[in-house]
């Protein structure tokens, strides 16, 4: 059997930059020249740079400033000691934890008027703008702890790290990308490239939950809280509960109960096309990207073959011989 690793050198295509590719193409177009270095159609946005910051790749970040100035920018954001930061990989529940945040900082089942990347470091156009925030501040990135704020450190910001199953991570990061990806991005092709982590500028996800690990580590004393994704999925209110005890703002049991209604995901799904979004990511897509698909623990099995996720599972099976660095819930 032909793992995913292995299978990384079989194909030699290509991708086009984002523009084109939101754009439909007809039965007869051409395809695009093939690339070897973008053999599984990856969208050009999510590509490594080919740039370090602090050892950890630069992400194209969609702001005004070259991507190097923005996260030198961000490193040297000033923080504030009520600071609450979500850290997380991507698609693993940021934007389900941000708005049980701003619920429970609030004191009201409302959702914010705004969409969560107005506080994403790496979207945030004029980080200045945080400045006008007032306090506590609800921040969230996808950034690796090497490139976020060194005054994280020095003002122990609380931080939240979500954690979510790998197979259900996957899916969900296809049909994520895919918006962003030629027709030739599929489930199989990205299943081949996202393993070694070349095509995607935040690695695979055992890479981002090994820093995040060793960061802890090195700092014992932090105040993080790490929340799963399924144990939210499985008892939102208990968990609302410990998030609000973390971050100092106690809520009574009866309002954690009506955050988790409130933040449920249908309620989420209808509440998002409402908000407004930054000018970063409005100049980032020619329509809307819809953020929430299912929500669902396990959906991962009605989009692996057999052989993908036995291919899949020799990947994992590498990681764990490396150390997850946090042991994901659920079957995988």
């Amino acid at each position: 059997m032909t793992s995913v690793i292995e299978a990384i050198g079989v194909a030699n295509q290509d991708t086009n930059g984002l523009l084109e590719k939101t754009n439909p193409k007809s039965d007869t177009a051409e395809l695009p020249a093939p690339d070897p270095n973008n053999p599984f159609y990856f969208p050009a946005l999510t590509l490594p740079s080919g740039l370090l910051f602090n050892r950890v790749r630069v992400m194209k970040c969609p702001v005004k400033d070259d991507p190097m100035t923005h996260l030198k920018k961000i490193y040297d954001l000033p923080m504030r000691d009520d600071d609450i930061i979500i850290t997380a990989y991507p698609k693993c529940g940021t934007h389900w934890v941000a708005e049980i945040l701003h619920m429970l900082t609030s004191g009201a089942t409302e959702f914010s008027g705004r969409t969560k990347e107005y506080t994403m470091l790496e979207f945030c156009n004029d980080l200045r703008f945080l400045a006008t925030l007032s306090s506590p501040r609800l921040l969230n990135s996808h950034l690796y702890m090497a490139q976020l704020p060194r005054g994280i450190v020095v003002k122990k910001v609380k931080i939240i790290h979500v954690i979510r199953n790998p197979k259900d991570t996957a899916v969900s990061m296809y049909h994520h990308l895919k918006h962003q990806a030629s027709e030739q991005f599929t489930f199989d092709n990205f299943l081949k490239g996202y393993p070694c982590g070349d095509y995607f500028v935040f690695s695979h996800q055992f890479d981002y939950l090994r820093q995040m690990a060793e960061f802890e580590k090195s700092h014992p004393d932090h105040p993080i809280m790490h929340i799963h994704y399924e144990d939210l999925k499985q008892d939102p209110a208990n968990i609302i509960k410990e998030l609000s005890q973390f971050i100092g703002t106690p809520a009574s049991d009866d309002f954690c109960q009506r955050v988790a209604a409130a933040c449920g995901f249908s309620n989420m799904r209808k509440e998002d096309p409402t908000r407004e979004i930054p000018e970063s990511l409005r100049n980032l897509m020619k329509k809307r990207m819809e953020v929430y698909r299912k929500g669902v623990v396990g959906d991962w099995k009605n989009h692996f073959t057999v052989a993908q996720s036995e291919a899949f599972d020799e990947f994992l099976a590498e990681q764990k011989q490396k150390g997850f660095g946090f042991t994901p819930r659920g079957e995988f």
